[in-house]
């Protein structure tokens, strides 16, 4: 246990590493995303005025990131977030398998995943929604519910990527994972449910304040569903003025509510009104959300496309592996990841996707792939010997 501990905390810190030689190495990459920009003026915005002055985003990163107008303070959060996700795979990965050799190689994974180095210097929500709701799929498996709901709400008021899914995931930890009578889970899904009131309720009186109405969330569903479900989009992607265009709506409506209200009702109309391009490019989507290289022509150049295929393709066919022979076999054990990855493709098929989108799928994925990886080497004696090797035969 002592040499395992030891184990993961220099894989952190070589992650650690990795991430602030990328921050220095790389120029500010947050002037080629317009939400990096976005963030940092909407955070800023409110700790002037007190409220934000967009309706689409979320509100955590975006206070997290506007409370200085330094680039370093932020993208020193991010890095130390996405070196905390290191030491949470390893945990996940202990909790889902209890192997200590899979558990460091997926946490060596995640430590030199070139994807997740990036990230972590874009000023971006990803280094802090995987961090928070990967530590709440290792807080649910170990049964720590009250600590899970927290991290999952506040994923959610990052991104509300796991919503509807987190409130299915506490009956199922509770029923099947830790075996609780009915009352317990119903006991578990109260602790959720208040956990979950009690922290969106500020955003909640927020945006009551702001709009006038209740806003669970925020206001960005209609346009993401309009976006990918329009007459201008052939790509499945969701670029402004490229695959959408909202000129009208913005034109036509000034009230935030009825503009997102607007353009839902058009999503709708539009996949009625043709509902076999709605399958076509729901295919075109899920091809495009586990393509295995990026699709725009500036980055799929053979520079990136090497390294999705030295990076990507091992651990996306590794995984495949995992499931094929041990899948079914460990099916209830390893249901709530798969839950995430379904519905996350699921919501990518309905509205717009992006290999953005599927980034927080890949620590799921490269625990799978670190189990399948050291289970075969565990099948040849020359596996056998080089886990020995490092202290890890018998893990």
């Amino acid at each position: 246990m002592l040499a395992s501990r030891r184990s993961i905390l220099v894989i952190v810190l070589i992650g650690l590493a990795l991430r602030i030689a990328a921050a220095l190495l790389l120029p500010d990459q947050s002037a080629q995303w317009d939400d990096a920009r976005a963030y940092r003026v909407i955070g800023h915005g409110f700790w002037t005025t007190g409220r934000f002055v967009s309706f689409l985003y979320m509100p955590l990163y975006p206070l997290i990131a506007g409370i200085t107008e330094a680039r370093w303070p932020s993208l020193l959060f991010d890095i130390g977030l996405s070196s905390a996700l290191i030491w949470l795979t390893y945990e996940l990965a202990m909790a889902v398998f209890a192997d200590t050799a899979a558990a460091l190689l997926a946490a060596l994974g995640v430590a030199v995943y070139p994807q997740f180095i990036v990230f972590a210097v874009l000023g971006l929500t990803e280094p802090l929604f995987m961090t928070l709701f990967v530590g709440a799929y290792v807080c649910w498996y170990r049964g720590q519910f009250v600590a899970a709901a927290v991290l999952a709400t506040l994923s959610i008021l990052t991104r509300p990527a796991i919503d509807l899914l987190a409130p299915i995931l506490v009956v199922y930890f509770a029923l099947v994972i830790h075996r609780l009578p009915f009352g317990g889970a119903v006991r578990q899904f109260a602790v959720y449910a208040l956990v979950y009131g009690a922290l969106m309720a500020p955003w909640w009186l927020h945006n009551y304040n702001t709009y006038g109405t209740f806003v669970r969330l925020n206001l960005a569903g209609g346009e993401n569903f309009y976006a990918g479900n329009n007459p201008m989009n052939k790509t499945g992607g969701g670029i402004r003025e490229l695959d959408f265009s909202t000129q009208q709506f913005d034109a036509t409506y000034k009230n935030p509510v009825e503009r997102n209200s607007a353009l839902s009702k058009a999503g709708l109309d539009y996949v009625k009104q043709d509902p076999r391009a709605f399958v076509e490019r729901a295919w075109i989507k899920f091809i495009r959300f586990w393509r295995l290289w990026p699709y725009f022509d500036q980055y799929a150049k053979p520079l990136y496309i090497a390294m999705y295929m030295v990076t990507y393709v091992p651990i996306f066919i590794l995984t495949l592996v995992y499931l094929a022979f041990w899948g079914i076999r460990e099916f209830w054990r390893i249901a709530p990841l798969l839950a995430f990855g379904g519905y996350l493709t699921l919501v990518n098929v309905v509205f717009v996707t992006s290999l953005r989108y599927r980034l927080p799928l890949e620590p799921f994925m490269i625990v799978f792939a670190a189990a399948a990886l050291v289970r075969l080497a565990r099948r040849w004696p020359a596996g056998n010997a080089l886990l020995a090797r490092l202290g890890l035969a018998g893990a």
